[in-house]
């Protein structure tokens, strides 16, 4: 990391400014780091937005030798979790986001704004009765952060969620490299959650069978078998045979982005498209979110998240979209597989 000049292509190193850029969100907090690691600020423009102030700022640390100073400030925080990231990115060997797979312009559907003049300001209500509070933290005992061990050495990281006794579902992507090679190890942490002081709680760390990963890497599925048994309070995730989601649904994503401890997605959640294989929707996803377990409002699964995509052509103004596999599908491939 302290190369100069800066490489970008290190592995990690983008995924280090996007953690960095989502937790430092305000420039007068990057400039305070700055200066406590004696980076000479001035050069830096902080009216930019903060990806922007985060890529300028580590490649004037690194030119000024400071970007190791720089990154033992963000880990002397109060962020336990962000400090334990930051450690893994720093690694010899980083924990990096697991590869996805090349996207052409088939992979994007066609769509039409059903809100032009309000855009974000939806027709529907957003209220939710209490309850639904209490079943998503009952769900999220089933997802779990995954670290992936590739057979050339590399790591990853993913999201995975309990489906029976002893499996675990994931993306064909998280487990598997671009060659389609299967994992040299696999390890599942459950509980690896933050407190509201931003200590992370105390998580258990589950070894998983390398050998019994199994999935289909056109849509983009997986699974994997724990060695040993799974936390007992971690719930199990019912696949239904068809999940009921349509154009304007709110779906919600429980995930590790980042790598980091789990969080839930359930802001401008809306989703812009249907149809017999996938869902595409608003709601946030981060690198490391990949293999999270997409919900309706009730709670249902409905989808495997996979990716996000761009939507529009080049002259236009575009639109962002994150995507997920249909339920469906993807119980359709574990019977096919007889995992179920």
């Amino acid at each position: 990391m302290e190369r100069v000049p800066f490489r970008w292509d290190a592995p990690g190193a983008l995924e280090l400014r996007d953690l960095l850029a989502g937790v430092y969100t305000r420039s007068a907090q990057a400039e305070q780091l700055a200066k406590r690691a004696g980076v000479a600020t001035g050069y830096i423009n902080w009216e930019q937005p903060m990806m922007t102030v985060w890529f300028e700022l580590m490649e004037k640390a690194a030119n000024q030798k400071c970007l190791r100073p720089l990154l033992e400030a963000v880990t002397e925080g109060p962020d336990q979790a962000v400090a334990d990231r930051v450690s893994e990115l720093l690694a010899e060997q980083p924990v990096v986001e697991a590869p996805g797979r090349t996207t052409g312009p088939r992979d994007f559907a066609d769509f039409e704004d059903p809100d032009q003049l309000e855009r974000q300001i939806f027709r529907s209500h957003t209220l939710q009765d209490v309850a639904f509070l209490r079943r998503g933290t009952e769900l999220a005992t089933s997802v779990c952060r995954l670290r992936v061990a590739a057979l050339d050495g590399t790591l990853y990281h993913g999201t995975a969620f309990r489906i029976a006794d002893d499996l675990l579902l994931t993306n064909h992507h998280v487990l598997f490299d671009r060659d389609g090679g299967p994992p040299r190890a696999v390890e599942a942490w459950f509980g690896y959650e933050a407190e509201l002081n931003g200590r992370t709680r105390e998580h258990e760390v589950v070894s998983c069978d390398a050998g019994s990963a199994v999935g289909e890497a056109e849509l983009d599925w997986a699974v994997v078998r724990s060695a040993e048994p799974l936390p007992a309070d971690a719930l199990h995730v019912a696949l239904p045979s068809r999940g009921e989601v349509s154009l304007n649904d709110r779906v919600y994503i429980i995930q590790h982005p980042h790598g980091g401890v789990k969080k839930l997605a359930a802001r401008h959640n809306v989703v812009r498209h249907v149809d017999d294989t996938v869902v595409q929707y608003w709601t946030d996803t981060e690198q490391g979110s990949s293999g999270s377990p997409v919900f309706d409002d009730q709670w249902n699964l409905v989808a495997l998240h996979r990716r996000w995509l761009r939507i529009g052509a080049d002259d236009q103004p575009a639109e962002f979209r994150n995507e997920g596999v249909k339920i469906e599908r993807v119980l359709e491939g574990l019977v096919r597989k007889r995992l179920v």
